[in-house]
C-alpha cells in the first residue's frame, strides 16, 4: 500500500511512520522541516511542503492508497485554525487524487459524553485542553461533511508506556471509566484503521 503521513514527526505518527516502513509499505511522509526527520529507509519518500499549501498538499497525495493524518494543533499562540485549513487542505487533496481512506488523531474532547453533551463541554473537562481540543472539533466536522471513508481515532492521556494491545475501543464515546492509553498502542491502532471499515465515518475512543 503507498501511505502518506501528515504529522509522521510528532508521538504518535512518528510510531506510524515506523509501523508502516516495517511492514514494508510504500511511505510518504509530508514535512515542512526536513531536519525533524531521522529515519531513512529504501520504502521512505520525503515530500517537503507546506500543509497550508493546498497545491502542495494536492501534488503530495497524489498516488497514494491512503492519507494518514496525525496533525496538531498550534499551540503557539492563539491561532485557533490551523488544524482545519490544513485538513480542510488534506480532505480536498484526497477528493481530487480519488484517495477515499484517511485515519486520523484527535482526542476525546470530542467524544461524546452523552448523547447530547461532548466531553469537551463538560464543566469537569480540563480547562488546559479545550483550547486543542476545539481545534480537534473543527478538523472532525470538516471530515465529517465529506463523503469520504474517514475514521477518527481519540485518545485521552497518552503516556510513553510499553504498548499491550490491552486497550478498549467504542464508537463516539470514550470507553468507561477509560483515561489513559500507550502512544504505541494509540499508533497501532489507528494503523489498522487503514484496512478496514468497521469504523468508517466514526469517531473511535481508545482507553485501557
Amino acid at each position: 500500500m503507498k501511505i502518506i503521513i501528515f504529522g509522521g514527526t510528532g508521538r504518535v505518527g512518528r510510531v506510524i511512520l515506523d509501523r508502516a516502513l516495517n511492514d514494508n509499505h510504500i511511505v510518504t511522509i509530508f514535512v515542512g522541516n526536513v531536519s525533524k526527520l531521522t529515519v531513512r529507509k529504501e520504502n521512505l519518500r520525503i515530500f517537503q511542503g507546506d500543509v497550508f499549501n493546498s497545491q502542495s498538499v494536492r501534488d503530495a497525495i497524489r498516488g497514494q492508497d491512503a492519507i494518514i493524518s496525525a496533525l496538531g494543533p498550534d499551540n503557539s499562540g492563539s491561532v485557533n485554525d490551523t488544524l482545519a485549513v490544513a485538513t480542510r487542505n488534506i480532505v480536498n487533496g484526497a477528493r481530487d487524487a480519488e484517495v477515499d481512506k484517511i485515519v486520523s488523531i484527535a482526542n476525546s474532547g470530542i467524544l461524546q459524553l452523552s448523547p447530547r453533551e461532548l466531553r469537551l463541554d463538560s464543566p469537569n473537562y480540563p480547562q488546559y485542553l479545550k483550547k486543542s481540543s476545539r481545534e480537534f472539533l473543527d478538523a472532525f466536522e470538516i471530515l465529517k461533511t465529506s463523503e469520504l471513508d474517514w475514521v477518527v481515532v481519540c485518545p485521552p492521556f497518552m503516556s510513553f508506556s510499553e504498548g499491550n494491545q490491552s486497550y478498549r475501543v467504542s464508537a463516539d464515546f470514550l470507553p468507561e471509566n477509560g483515561e489513559k492509553i500507550s502512544v504505541q498502542d494509540v499508533a497501532e491502532f489507528a494503523f489498522k484503521q487503514l484496512f478496514t471499515s468497521e469504523y468508517s465515518q466514526k469517531r473511535v475512543g481508545i482507553a485501557y
